[in-house]
């Protein structure tokens, strides 16, 4: 009448019980992480940048931010816009800016 289903993996209730993963996938998992995420720029240029950033004004301030914001991967206004050098525009907000070079 009633069949044991513990050997296949289903729990009193009648749901599946989810495997948990061992110690070296989660190992693996966090060292993949770790591979794919960028490099971090030297301390020391995200001083000189926001220094940079700071001081700047018209479109030499507008070209600091933007390289700012690709560099540390920051969110675009809007996305997939572009800023043609020649009449550059703000991709990047001004409050994830000031973020970014509080402290330096």
């Amino acid at each position: 009448m009633g069949h044991s289903r513990g050997a296949q993996g289903w729990n009193g209730a009648g749901r599946r019980r989810s495997a948990a993963l061992g110690p070296a996938a989660l190992a693996a998992g966090v060292a993949l992480a770790g591979a794919l995420s960028p490099l971090p720029l030297q301390a020391g240029d995200l001083t000189q940048d926001c220094h940079r950033w700071a001081s700047a004004s018209g479109n030499a301030r507008i070209a600091v931010a933007n390289q700012l914001g690709a560099d540390h991967l920051l969110t675009k206004n809007t996305r997939l816009a572009e800023s043609d050098p020649s009449k550059p525009v703000e991709l990047y907000r001004f409050g994830d800016l000031q973020r970014l070079c509080r402290g330096t």
